[in-house]
């Protein structure tokens, strides 16, 4: 039998360790949340700067967590929208940072973590199984033309008139300080 190269060898422990882990990443529940969790290190902060000239002037109904039905015309205050779903794990990579955001900003600013596409149910039991306390929403109809979305986390913050300051397609660390800027700004001017 012939002996292995130093290189070979090191190349079947290499394959040999990366192979299993990836198989744990992809295909296993527990690699889903190891992967959110890596994730969450690389999120920068989202670009603040957007023009997108465009006003929500559909209504959108929404039922939340808590079994309460409202309209999007409801919220009063600036809006901060995240649109996600619980088997994105970018979407989930990006929750701890919206959650800091919402405690700051909570009686200044509606937040609204909507997953359009999945039963209630769905959303109960990830945020029980999570220990989540924020209130998820899950759509009743068809989606305003102002915030239309083709991926998965999309965010919109909107001012209290309800015209679009920000979109923003990927995760992002929302608990940054350009974000906090933007918020106090629309605050500023309600």
């Amino acid at each position: 039998m012939k002996k292995l190269s130093k290189k070979a060898k090191s190349d079947l422990i290499f394959w040999g360790i990366l192979i299993p882990f990836m198989a744990y990443l992809f295909f296993t529940p527990s690699g889903e949340n190891t992967r959110a969790w890596l994730m969450s290190f690389t999120l920068t902060s989202p670009k603040t700067t957007s023009n997108t000239n465009k006003k929500v002037t559909d209504d959108w109904q929404l039922t939340s967590t808590e079994g309460e039905e409202v309209w999007l015309s409801e919220f009063k205050k600036p809006t901060f929208i995240n649109v996600w779903a619980t088997w994105c794990p970018p979407c989930r990579a990006e929750l701890p940072s919206i959650f800091e955001l919402q405690k700051e900003y909570k009686d200044k600013v509606d937040f609204i973590l909507i997953s359009p596409d999945e039963p209630l149910q769905k959303l109960i039991n990830f945020g029980n199984k999570k220990g989540y306390t924020s209130v998820f929403y899950t759509a009743n109809g068809q989606t305003p033309n102002a915030l239309s979305f083709t991926s998965y986390p999309t965010t919109f913050i909107l001012d209290a008139q309800k015209n679009v300051v920000l979109e923003s397609v990927g995760a992002h660390d929302w608990n940054s300080q350009k974000v906090h800027e933007l918020l106090d700004k629309l605050i500023k001017d309600v």
